[in-house]
């Protein structure tokens, strides 16, 4: 090494302006970040004051909280990123403790966003009335940090106020405050404090000579009784429980209640139902859950005009209102300590991206300006999950991921709960919904015809041509719009066909060359010693069965698959079908019981045989995860009319299901599994009618859980 030095490191002026104007990215965050200040100083009360005197416009920021002794400006204060705040993450006051809510010790610095001057009044009760003058133009061009100095003076204690409080002035403004900014504002502070829990002594209070007021910081009555509501926490090892609630405002509807637990490793799939936003090291084997333990609570409202008019005429609150109240605390919200963390501003305010999977995604879907929603963590158990810098965002960390994830699937519920309970309790019912094929017989119109060609034999006017016509239209219209939400649901599904048939032509191919190899090793290295003799039978036994798994199924993208004839064996094909779910997570300690006769034949392609028994035996097995207790599914079945049908029943001891759940969970899209795409049951229904069979809930049902009820005509000549 020829010459060594050491060089210092110095921090420009500018820096100021960079932890302050530069980082923070909206005015509202900046008057945002100083009353959660005043929160930190245990301020029961704070006014944000807009105004205009001698020196000018101004911005106040007034409160009551302990203020700052001399000591804490000079080694606090004054100084840049310090870590007080980490250091002391309690405050006492009256014998009662608050969280702190800031740690980087940079928050002051958004008064330059703000305005060019700032001055503070204090008073602290270890301490006199001070003064501090800061021009932060003035900082900026100074040549060293060093340099950069603020005034501080001793004040008589009845210049301002004689309790403890701050006063802080903020002048020379760089924007145009007017009324509709003002108004913004207090939609941002409504944010700072959890709209769904009343924090003891801590009030904000907004003033300006260009709104009516003072206003106060609160959130309206209609925000307490939300027609849909999703509560719960996240526990230590992930393991989301939840409770749902359905309580409508208009009272021909029923409220109801239901609670549930989803699992860490189903959890962790989040919105897209596997894991996209992990790592693929991080997805790779059992990922134990780290983030913490948190809570959330997520309200939701229906926004069309009839729903809305409901609300206004039970809370006496004009439509508009609604819309705008919502819009104030719109989306879902991240709480740390009971103060904000995110959303800051309108642009982070979909930070989940929940708006963006509505276009993305097949089912019924809420939006950010539908919902209110608080997720509360804490210092001590999500240490983790840490600001950026800007405010605008949570630190992109393994447990953010799992955080994002965890939230997606409660959100995925929620709105499965609320698609079920919208079904429900309109004027149709899955029970009274036809399968595809009749629905496209039901819109013929040769009875039409038929009744214009006799009116017209009988001379009839127009008007009562007109009228047939009206009618069948009338008659059709809720058969049309089914159609189309069904044909527009199954068009997002069309392409399966297509990718399984690239699937299964690579899979043979690939096949083929792994039992070439096999068949090598096997002719060149023999003998083998035991252990390699087993492993290679292993191999061997795995390709055959997925030869044939991929030659059951291939049938299954033909375009002839329906014109052909097939008879199936229905016990043989149940055990492929259970074998096939048994390598499943959720089949995991699950014991299923076939009880079917042998010899029955069925007029069915097996691999839409199996396709059934797959999704049946599939829900039976996640909601018997779900209920804890025996896990057993009884598939069990009887011969009717005289030999000609069979009915088979696949009984589990799961958490049942609701005659109500039962007349939804036969539509397009609705499912009460957080990661379902609420097809399955769809596809079971469309298969069967085609071969004049049809499925259903029994009740009661034959276990204690839920007993699913098919129904299907034997093959010719079966006995």
């Amino acid at each position: 090494m020829i010459n060594e030095e050491t060089i210092p490191l110095k921090i420009s002026p500018r820096a100021f302006t960079a932890f302050g104007a530069d980082l923070v990215t909206n005015d509202n965050i900046a008057i945002t970040e100083l009353v959660k200040n005043s929160y930190d100083a245990f301020a029961y009360n704070v006014v944000v004051e807009f105004g205009e005197d001698e020196g000018g416009a101004y911005i106040k920021i007034i409160d009551d909280g302990l203020g700052m002794t001399r000591q804490v400006i000079k080694e606090v204060w004054a100084v840049l990123a310090t870590k007080h705040k980490v250091k002391n993450p309690l405050i006492e006051r009256d014998g009662k403790i608050r969280k702190v809510s800031g740690n980087k010790g940079l928050g002051r610095f958004s008064a330059a966003k703000l305005g060019n001057t700032m001055d503070i009044w204090t008073k602290s009760p270890d301490d006199g009335f001070l003064k501090i003058k800061i021009n932060w133009k003035n900082l900026v061009d100074f040549d060293d940090l060093g340099e950069c100095q603020i005034t501080m003076e001793e004040l008589n204690d009845t210049a301002i106020f004689q309790n403890p409080g701050t006063v802080i002035r903020i002048g020379d403004l760089n924007s145009i405050w007017s009324p509709e900014k003002i108004l913004e504002t207090k939609d941002s502070l409504s944010r700072l404090i959890a709209p769904f829990k009343n924090i003891d002594n801590f009030t904000i209070q907004l003033r300006s000579s260009t709104i009516e007021g003072p206003v106060n910081i609160t959130a309206p009555k209609f925000i307490e009784k939300p027609p849909y509501k999703i509560t719960g926490n996240v526990d230590a090892i992930g393991t989301i429980h939840w409770e749902y609630t359905y309580s409508p405002t208009n009272i021909n509807h029923n409220p109801k209640t239901k609670t549930g637990i989803i699992n860490w490793n189903e959890g962790k799939l989040g919105f897209t139902g596997y894991q996209e936003q992990l790592s693929l090291q991080e997805c790779s084997g059992e990922m134990d859950y780290s983030c913490g333990p948190f809570s959330f609570e997520i309200r939701v409202w229906d926004l069309d005009v009839e729903s809305r008019g409901e609300i206004s005429a039970h809370y006496d609150i004009g439509k508009n209102d609604i819309r705008r109240a919502l819009a104030q605390y719109k989306g879902l919200s991240i709480y740390r300590d009971n103060i904000l963390v995110l959303p800051k501003s309108d642009a982070s305010k979909d930070w989940l991206g929940i708006d963006l999977r509505r276009v993305s995604r097949i089912g019924k879907r809420i939006s950010t300006n539908q919902i209110i929603g608080i997720v509360n963590i804490n210092s001590k158990d999500n240490p983790e999950l840490k600001d950026t810098t800007d405010r605008e965002k949570l630190m992109d960390t393994k447990e953010y991921k799992e955080f994002i994830n965890l939230l997606g699937s409660v959100i995925n519920e929620l709105e499965n709960l609320r698609s079920l309970d919208k079904t429900r309790e309109s004027e149709t019912s899955s029970n009274g919904k036809k399968p595809l094929v009749n629905l496209f017989t039901s819109l013929s119109a040769e009875r039409l015809v038929g009744k214009v060609e006799l009116a017209v034999e009988k001379g009839e006017d127009n008007k009562q041509i007109l009228k047939y016509v009206n009618e069948f239209n009338n008659e059709n219209r809720e058969n049309l719009d089914d159609l189309q939400k069904r044909v527009t649901y199954y068009a997002q599904t069309a392409s399966l066909g297509s990718v399984a048939t690239v699937i299964l032509h690579e899979l043979l191919n690939g096949m083929n060359a792994i039992i070439r190899f096999i068949k090598r090793v096997d002719k060149t290295c023999s003998p083998l010693e035991t252990k390699t003799r087993e492993a290679l039978n292993d191999a061997s036994e795995s390709h055959a069965r997925l030869v044939d798994l991929a030659r059951t199924f291939s049938p299954l993208v033909r375009k002839d698959l329906y014109k052909a004839e097939y008879k199936c064996l229905v016990r043989e094909t149940v055990d492929k079908s259970i074998r096939l779910i048994r390598a499943g997570d959720n089949a995991q300690g699950v014991v299923i019981n076939n009880y079917l006769p042998n010899n029955i034949l069925l007029p069915i392609h097996e691999g839409l045989l199996q396709t059934i028994f797959i999704n049946l035996l599939d829900n039976a097995c996640y909601w018997i995860q779900q209920n804890g207790q025996e896990k057993t599914i009884d598939i069990t079945a009887k011969i009717i009319d005289d030999n000609q049908k069979i009915k088979i029943f696949v009984s589990d001891t799961g958490v049942g299901v609701s005659e109500e759940e039962s007349e939804c969970i036969f539509e397009a899209g609705e499912t009460s599994k957080s990661q379902g795409f609420g097809m399955g049951l769809v596809i079971v229904t469309e298969i069967l009618s085609y071969y004049g069979g049809k499925v259903g809930v029994l009740f009661p049902s034959l276990s204690s859980g839920a007993t699913f009820e098919i129904c299907i005509p034997l093959a010719k000549g079966a006995e």
